[in-house]
């Protein structure tokens, strides 16, 4: 049981990353580099290409994102199930906003 609690712990808070990681910029759009969160919860997203990389609580679950106007998609697989998480996002500058939290790069 002990385990079922922790893969649904990482599950949700992968889910608060994801929700805080989806970014505005024009469509077709392509992020690069790596941002980091400025509140208390370090977390970060790392971009290369379409591929992204998911980092919070020493979790790490990377995958492909696509952004759609003021819409990041980010979809992943973790523990061999595959998630797809769609947020509104925007960009300016270095900083991305993803669901109410900043990222700066």
């Amino acid at each position: 049981m002990r385990t079922n609690v922790k893969l649904r712990l990482l599950s949700v808070l992968l889910a608060v990353v994801l929700c805080a990681t989806m970014l505005t910029a024009c469509g077709g759009s392509k992020l690069d580099g790596t941002y980091h969160s400025q509140g208390l919860i370090s977390q970060s997203f790392t971009f290369d290409g379409d591929q992204v990389t998911m980092s919070a609580f020493g979790i790490n679950a990377s995958g492909t994102y696509r952004i759609e106007g003021d819409q990041i998609i980010i979809t992943y697989t973790l523990f061999g199930q595959e998630y797809t998480w769609e947020q509104s996002f925007s960009q300016s500058g270095n900083v991305v906003n993803i669901g109410g939290t900043e990222f700066e790069k």
